[in-house]
Order: C-alpha cells, then sequence, then structure tokens
C-alpha cells in the first residue's frame, strides 16, 4: 500500500510539474507573444526611425553637398576678393610711388624754376654787359676810325712834307743864287743856314714818328710770329695738325686763336699747365702792345653742357665767359695791366665752321684774343 501511495504521490507530483510546466509554457508563450509583439512594434518603429534617419541622413547628405558647393562658391569668391584684395594693394603701392614721383617731381621743378629764374638774372646781366660791351666796341670802333684817319692825315703830312721838302730845297736853291748876290757873304750864310734848320727840324720830327710806328710794327710782327711758332709747336705735341693761329683782319686789329686742346679738359675752365705755359707765351708777345685793348673772348661749341657740369655751368654762356675771365687771370699774374684787357663770353653764336662732325666741333670750341688799337701817339710841333 505504501507503495501504491508512492506511485499515486508521484503521478501527483508528475501533474503538478506538468501543471506547473504548462503554465509555466503559457506564461511564456503569452510573454513571448507578448514580448514578440513589443519586439515587432519596436521593429516597426525602429524601421520608421530608421526610414526617418535615412531621409535625413539623405538630407544631411543633400545640405552637406550643397554645403560643399557654398563652400566652394565661397573659396572662389574668397579668392577673387584676395585677388582683387592684391591688386588694391599693388594699386595702393603704385599710388604711393606716384606720390612721391609727384613729390619729386614738383621738388625739382621748384628747383629747376629758381635755377631758371637764377638763369634769366644771369641772362639779364649778361645781357646787360653785352649792352655795355657793344656800346664799348661801338666808342673804340669809332676812336679806331678817328685814328685811321688821322694815320691817314699822318701818312698824307708825310707825303706833303716830302713835298715841302723838295720845295724848301727849290727855295734854297733860289736862295742860294739869291744869295750869291747879297752884299755880305755871311749874312747869305748864316740866312741859308736859319731856313735849312728849320725845314730840316721839323722833317726830323715826322720822320721820328714815322721811325717810332715802323719800328713799333715791325716789333709787332715779330712778337706775334714767336707766338704762333711757340703755339704750333704746343700743337704738334699734342699730335694736332697745324693751323693759323694769328690773323690780321682788315680793320687793322689782330686775332689771336688758343684752341680748346692747349688751354681746357672738355666742360671745365680751369686752364692746364699746358694752358698756363701758353697764356705765358700770349703774356710776353703782349707786351709789344702796349697802346691797344686786349679783348679776351670765350666760345664753345653748340652741344648741350653735360649733366655732370650743368651745376657750375648751366649753359654755354657761363662755360665761354668763365674760361675767358681764367684766362684774363693769368695774364694778369704775367703782368699785362688790369685796364687793358677784358673778358667776353659768345658761347656757340660765332662759330668758326658749321658743326658737321666732331673734328668740326674742337675748331669752335676756342679762346680769341683780339688787339684793338687804343691810340696813336704823336709828337706835337710847337708853333
Amino acid at each position: 500500500m505504501r507503495r501504491t501511495s508512492q506511485q499515486g504521490w508521484v503521478a501527483w507530483s508528475l501533474s503538478a510539474l506538468l501543471f506547473i510546466a504548462s503554465a509555466g509554457l503559457g506564461w511564456l508563450y503569452m510573454s513571448a507573444s507578448d514580448q514578440q509583439a513589443a519586439t515587432d512594434t519596436e521593429l516597426q518603429q525602429q524601421q520608421r526611425l530608421t526610414s526617418r534617419l535615412e531621409q535625413q541622413l539623405e538630407q544631411s547628405r543633400n545640405d552637406l553637398t550643397e554645403a560643399r558647393n557654398e563652400r566652394q562658391t565661397l573659396l572662389r569668391e574668397r579668392n577673387a576678393l584676395q585677388s582683387e584684395l592684391d591688386q588694391l594693394r599693388e594699386q595702393q603701392a603704385t599710388l604711393e610711388q606716384l606720390r612721391q614721383q609727384r613729390d619729386e617731381l614738383t621738388t625739382r621743378n621748384t628747383q629747376q624754376q629758381n635755377e631758371l629764374a637764377e638763369l634769366q638774372s644771369q641772362v639779364t646781366e649778361l645781357t646787360q654787359q653785352q649792352t655795355l660791351t657793344e656800346e664799348a666796341l661801338s666808342q673804340k670802333d669809332d676812336q679806331i676810325a678817328i685814328l685811321n684817319e688821322q694815320l691817314q692825315t699822318s701818312q698824307v703830312s708825310v707825303e706833303q712834307l716830302r713835298e715841302d721838302l723838295s720845295e724848301a730845297e727849290r727855295l734854297i736853291a733860289q736862295q742860294r743864287g739869291e744869295l750869291s748876290e747879297a752884299a755880305t757873304t755871311e749874312e747869305r750864310f748864316l740866312a741859308a743856314r736859319q731856313q735849312l734848320a728849320l725845314e730840316q727840324a721839323e722833317n726830323e720830327t715826322y720822320s721820328e714818328t714815322i721811325e717810332r710806328l715802323r719800328q713799333e710794327m715791325a716789333a709787332e710782327s715779330q712778337a706775334m710770329a714767336q707766338l704762333e711758332e711757340r703755339l704750333q709747336q704746343q700743337l704738334s705735341q699734342l699730335n694736332q695738325e697745324n693751323e693759323q693761329l694769328v690773323t690780321k683782319l682788315e680793320d687793322g686789329t689782330t686775332a689771336i686763336k688758343l684752341p680748346e686742346s692747349i688751354l681746357f679738359a672738355s666742360g671745365r675752365a680751369d686752364i692746364n699747365d699746358d694752358g698756363k705755359r701758353s697764356l705765358s707765351n700770349l703774356a710776353e708777345a703782349l707786351s709789344s702792345f702796349p697802346n691797344h685793348l686786349i679783348s679776351v673772348q670765350g666760345h664753345t661749341d653748340s652741344q648741350t653742357i653735360a649733366p655732370t657740369t650743368a651745376k657750375q655751368y648751366p649753359t654755354n654762356w657761363e662755360l665761354s665767359t668763365a674760361r675767358a675771365a681764367s684766362a684774363v687771370r693769368e695774364l694778369l699774374k704775367a703782368g699785362i695791366p688790369s685796364n687793358q684787357v677784358q673778358a667776353v663770353g659768345y658761347a656757340d653764336t660765332r662759330p668758326l665752321v658749321e658743326e658737321t662732325s666732331a673734328a668740326a666741333r674742337q675748331q669752335n670750341r676756342r679762346i680769341e684774343v683780339i688787339l684793338l688799337p687804343n691810340q696813336f701817339t704823336t709828337r706835337i710841333l710847337d708853333d
């Protein structure tokens, strides 16, 4: 019985276990169903969320693409703006340079205006000097004309004296014939002697003047010949061809040409050693012309003054005048009286030859010394 009860208890236990298992399985099934339903619902929610996320992702991708496009556009615009900014900076730098150039040009223009004012002042002074010089030359020309007339008169007087001498000799011969008839031989002799002495005294006075003039002319000619010989030697030492340096003009004046090559360096007014030697020789020759005005005249070519020289000599007027003044200073040092010389600058206004070559221009660059007769000194006969 005990075994039967045991079997019943086991069966009951198994039944209970089966019931519990069934209940558990049912609960599990229901739980699983609920969970499946919840899972399906959640899955659907996840799918909808995923769909929305995919849409958002797609929108984000589109937005990103648009953003990238906008970024590219902005980059291009930025580059364009940067290029414009660089151009503006370059233009600003160019503008600054132009401003500096404008300021420099303004300053230079002011300086040039000041220099122009100074040049105009110098031109005015030179014009006044030229006017005074022309007036002086006109006076000298009048004096020369008067002296020429005096010389011609002197020549006429000499001819007249010769005629008078012949007439005197004739009268003497006549008087001798008449004296032969005189009462006293001694009286005839004394009268003839007095007449002859008077005629001879007058003749000797004019003869002395003529002889003195001849001696002066001979001394002047000799001095000019020696001067030209020395200048030609200097030209030969400088490997330059000989040229006529001393000229006697039709109006009686003497012109002495001193080439630039033996006096100055190009564009300079200070005299070199060869030039000082030449002017020393010139001063020695000019000592034979005490009664002449010595006009030292500077001449240049028509070339524009070089920039390195323009500060000291802006134009050929200043250069030619400075050269003439330098030559005068050397003559004064050599003993020529200051009241006998003058310095004149003619720039390129009186060329010797047409400037068709460098050699022609060199001929025009020169110093000319013009000797103008001042006066003739003659003895005045007493009445």
